[in-house]
């Protein structure tokens, strides 16, 4: 007789996955908070414009970069520990990484009432060296992720009964 895993994948797990990325992007917001109070940028100034790296200390940008990073290692470990098909784990790393993205703005929006705008000019990438854009496009790209995430995890059409 099959028995039907505890967590079988559907919303259970989704769920899961969910929340986990929501704490990541509210803890991502923190930081991003914190980066603009010891640069001295107010939260709803109009842009986090290049300019204000070249007044930032070299350990402030190097320990940006080395953020990235390690939320990639996190995000990959995750990825390796909850699923085990490689189609499902770039699935999970997509999903969540991409949710966090979202949530992360979000949250600078509520807590602290910036962007001003999602044409805000922000520090979108750290790594390998600082990359600026419109707020817009990482959302955008935190979108897509979802989507092509839910895609791989749901099999495009076929429901896998575990990860």
């Amino acid at each position: 007789m099959k028995t039907k895993p505890i967590l079988s994948w559907g919303y259970n797990r989704l769920s899961l996955l969910s929340a986990f990325a929501v704490a990541l992007g509210y803890l991502q917001a923190l930081a991003s908070l914190y980066i603009h109070r010891i640069l001295g940028i107010s939260p709803l100034a109009a842009n986090f414009a290049p300019n204000a790296l070249h007044q930032a200390p070299d350990w402030l940008i190097t320990s940006q970069q080395s953020s990235q990073v390690v939320l990639l290692i996190l995000l990959t470990v995750f990825a390796l520990l909850v699923a085990q098909r490689l189609i499902h784990r770039l699935g999970v790393f997509m999903f969540v990484g991409g949710l966090s993205t979202l949530i992360r703005y979000g949250s600078l929006k509520v807590a602290a009432g910036w962007p001003a705008s999602w044409t805000t000019q922000d520090c979108l990438l750290w790594i390998p060296r600082p990359w600026y854009g419109q707020i817009w496009i990482a959302l955008v790209i935190g979108a897509g992720a979802v989507a092509f995430g839910l895609l791989l995890l749901r099999g495009v059409g076929r429901y896998p009964t575990s990860l």
